[in-house]
This record gives structure tokens, sequence and C-alpha cells, in this order.
């Protein structure tokens, strides 16, 4: 098994867990589910390359860089506040924090403004941050 669907399924169990607010939909990748009228947060993860890190044994130790990408999404013409208070938090559920093998280090964020010029127009912050994930792979 890839060692990049754990990692994902933890980083996603971690931001529902810690998520709060009722009042902003949560969406990831390739889900179905219509764009929410209101506030959203469009979430997915990437990752780079491993690099091997060493050998313990019969294992080989390997770091995968990655980042994780909220896109927040509120109604236009409302000021930029509540776009950068979601893009806050979700930077303060990952930032500096470690679970599963995985290192969260620094943080962006990017104002990127409206998202389209459709009547079904958001405006749009990305919250963006960095990791990385360590694991070992066995060889004989």
């Amino acid at each position: 098994m890839s060692e990049n669907a754990p990692a994902q399924l933890a980083i996603e169990t971690r931001f529902d867990a810690q998520w709060i607010d009722d009042g902003v939909a949560i969406r990831y990748e390739n889900d179905a589910r219509k764009k929410p009228p209101g506030p959203y947060i469009h979430f997915f993860v990437r990752t780079g390359r491993a690099i091997e890190m060493g050998f313990a044994g019969k294992k080989i130790l390997y770091r995968r860089p990655g980042w994780i990408v909220a896109q927040c999404f509120i109604l236009p013409r409302k000021g930029t506040q509540a776009c950068m208070v979601m893009a806050d938090a979700v930077i303060a559920i990952f930032e500096g924090q470690q679970f599963s093998g995985i290192t969260f280090r620094e943080s962006e964020i990017v104002q990127v403004g409206i998202s389209s010029t459709s009547k079904e127009a958001f405006w749009q912050a990305n919250a963006k941050v960095f990791f990385d994930h360590d694991f070992e792979r066995s060889f004989t």
C-alpha cells in the first residue's frame, strides 16, 4: 500500500475533527456535491518526491514533502475579514503540529480575490501549510 493514502486520511481526519465552524461547508477533492451557496472551504493535499533519509536494519527511511491547501470562499462585496479568519483557523489546526509521522511547518495565505466573473462568484483566499511525512519501507 502507498504511504500517501494513510497520510492524506490522517490529515483530513484531523481537519474534520478540529474544524468547529458549522457555518462553513467543507469540500474535499472529487466531491460530487454542488457548490454551497455560502462560505465554504475546498481542502486538498499535495505531495512531492520522497527523499531517502537513511537505513535502519532492513528498512529504508524516507521523507516526503507536501502541502495542504484550503481554498477559502466567502460571498463577494462583504470585505476580506471573514475569509482571512477562515484561512487563519485552518493554519492554526496544522502549523507546528506533529502526528502520524507528519510534521507541519510554515504556512502562507494568498488573497486571490474574486473567483470568477459570474453572478455565482466568491471572494477567495488560499491557506497553505507545508509538511514533511516520514515513513519507512522494508527490503530483503
